[in-house]
């Protein structure tokens, strides 16, 4: 069976969609968090949103930043977060989401184009999913929250 899907650019109508993928990918949020969120990152330029939708439902989303590089010239885009509904999965809607994000970074004269995924064994059929679309491992992550540096 084909899905008929659309990718298209987010709107704040999207937000209860978002909410409920964002908890599928890891990250529990309230609808008024995102809300908040939202709305700083539609109103950056720097910052685009696509969602994939099934019959008027969000079942997709791939979020992306671009950005200038200390280390090389050129533009670079980063996929801040990636995920498709959990009864989607294996759909092909994540290869989707993909391409367009690829296509729009492309358009927007963006010469690389990265992600971080986590280590957490359930992230393994996502790091096979992005060796097979071209991605290929690099280093290693680090983060801390800021109130603790005031501490240290």
């Amino acid at each position: 069976m084909s899905l008929d899907v659309n990718i298209r650019h987010s709107t704040d109508q999207d937000l209860q969609g978002v909410v409920i993928l964002m908890d599928q990918l890891g990250y529990p949020t309230t609808y008024a968090e995102m809300q908040e969120r939202y709305a700083h990152i539609a109103a950056d330029a720097n910052f685009t949103t696509l969602v994939a939708e099934v019959r008027g439902r969000v079942v997709g989303l791939i979020g992306m930043q671009t950005s200038y590089s200390y280390e090389k010239n050129g533009r670079h885009c980063r996929i801040m977060a990636l995920v498709v509904h959990e009864h989607y999965r294996g759909s092909g809607i994540g290869r989707q989401l993909l391409r367009a994000a690829e296509q729009w970074a492309a358009a927007q004269q963006v010469d690389s184009i990265s992600l971080n995924s986590g280590n957490r064994t359930d992230r393994e059929a996502a790091h096979a999913f992005y060796q097979e679309m071209g991605y290929t491992a690099g280093s290693t992550g680090f983060s801390k929250k800021t109130q603790l540096l005031q501490h240290t």
